[in-house]
C-alpha cells in the first residue's frame, strides 16, 4: 500500500466523521409536562437576555440562542404551534453584531401562535450557513418536532413580557430539552 493511498483513506475518513457530526440529528424527547413551558429551539449557549421594542411599538422579551458550530443544527418547536407565519429574507452570510452585519445577513422571522401566547423567533444565518433550511411542515407542530436546520448562526426569541425565563446568560441549551422558561398562566 502506498502512502498516497492511505492519506486518501485518512482523508475520506476525517471528512466522513466531520459531516456526521456536523448533520447529525438525535433523538430529542420533550420530559416536560407543564403545557406553558417554552423549550430550547436550538443547540447553543444563550448569549443575551433584553426587554426590546419592536418595529410595531410592542415590548418583547428578547433571549438569543448562539448555535456553535459543534452543536446540534437542527430548529424544533418551541412550544405548541397551532400557526406560523413565516417571512424569509435572503442576505449574505454574514458574522458580526454591527447593525450593517444584521441588516445584510440572511434571516427568517416565524411568528408562532399557540393557546396560550404569541411569540416570534427571529433566526439568523451565521458565516458558515449556505441558508436556512425548512421542512415541509410547519403548521401544527408539537413542542420540540423538527422543522428546520441551521448551519451556523443564531436564533433570538422574542417573547411576551410576562414570560418567567428559566436561564441566564452563558447556559448552554440543547434543542427539545432544556427548559427556556414558562408562559404566564391566565389569572395569575
Amino acid at each position: 500500500m502506498c502512502l498516497c493511498s492511505l492519506l486518501y483513506d485518512v482523508d475520506f475518513f476525517a471528512l466522513l466523521i466531520f459531516t456526521v457530526l456536523f448533520y447529525r440529528n438525535p433523538e430529542r424527547l420533550d420530559t416536560e409536562e407543564d403545557s406553558h413551558a417554552l423549550i430550547a429551539p436550538i443547540d447553543g449557549q444563550v448569549i443575551a437576555i433584553s426587554k426590546v421594542s419592536a418595529n410595531d411599538g410592542k415590548d418583547w422579551l428578547r433571549v438569543v440562542i448562539r448555535k456553535r458550530m459543534t452543536d446540534v443544527g437542527v430548529l424544533r418547536a418551541p412550544m405548541f404551534i397551532s400557526e406560523m407565519e413565516v417571512k424569509k429574507r435572503f442576505g449574505l452570510p454574514l458574522e458580526g453584531t454591527s447593525p450593517l452585519s444584521k441588516a445584510l445577513r440572511e434571516k427568517i422571522v416565524f411568528t408562532c401562535k399557540s393557546e396560550f401566547a404569541e411569540i416570534k423567533m427571529v433566526v439568523y444565518a451565521g458565516i458558515f450557513s449556505q441558508k436556512i433550511q425548512l421542512f415541509d411542515k410547519l403548521n401544527g407542530l408539537k413542542r420540540s418536532e423538527r422543522f428546520a436546520f441551521l448551519n451556523d448562526g443564531e436564533v433570538a426569541l422574542l417573547l411576551p413580557l410576562d414570560t418567567r425565563i428559566q436561564v441566564v446568560l452563558n447556559d448552554e441549551v440543547k434543542a427539545g430539552e432544556s427548559v427556556l422558561g414558562y408562559f404566564a398562566y391566565e389569572g395569575k
